[in-house]
């Protein structure tokens, strides 16, 4: 039944979709995370190596989700209109990030 509604939302107009949705309750989670970056409290407290025990999480959180491999201090696309933001990154994190800038604007220049 859910999937048919949400299937006949979808092929209504494009404009009409937006406003549709604007009508359907959101998840609590989902609640959650739109109030708090509303209110300008959305941060993610920057976790450092030593402070995961588990050497299998710890290789893939900060082998894909660490700011020097993101090349960013926020999570979320440039076009997104949410972002979460990260706090507390580490001196040598920065360092990384910095220089990992600096090497792609030479590689464009």
């Amino acid at each position: 039944m859910s999937s048919s509604f949400i299937a006949r939302v979808h092929a209504l107009p494009t404009g009409v979709v937006g406003n549709v949705l604007t009508y359907i309750p959101r998840n609590h989670t989902a609640q959650l995370i739109y109030d708090a970056w509303h209110r300008g409290d959305l941060h993610l407290k920057y976790l450092r190596r030593f402070q995961i025990p588990d050497d299998v999480r710890n290789a893939e959180i900060f082998g894909s989700l660490a700011p020097s491999v993101c090349g960013s201090t926020v999570y979320g696309d440039d076009d997104a209109p949410m972002v979460i933001i990260r706090t507390h990154i580490s001196v040598g994190e920065r360092i990384r990030l910095r220089a990992r800038a600096h090497i792609e604007q030479a590689n464009c220049a």
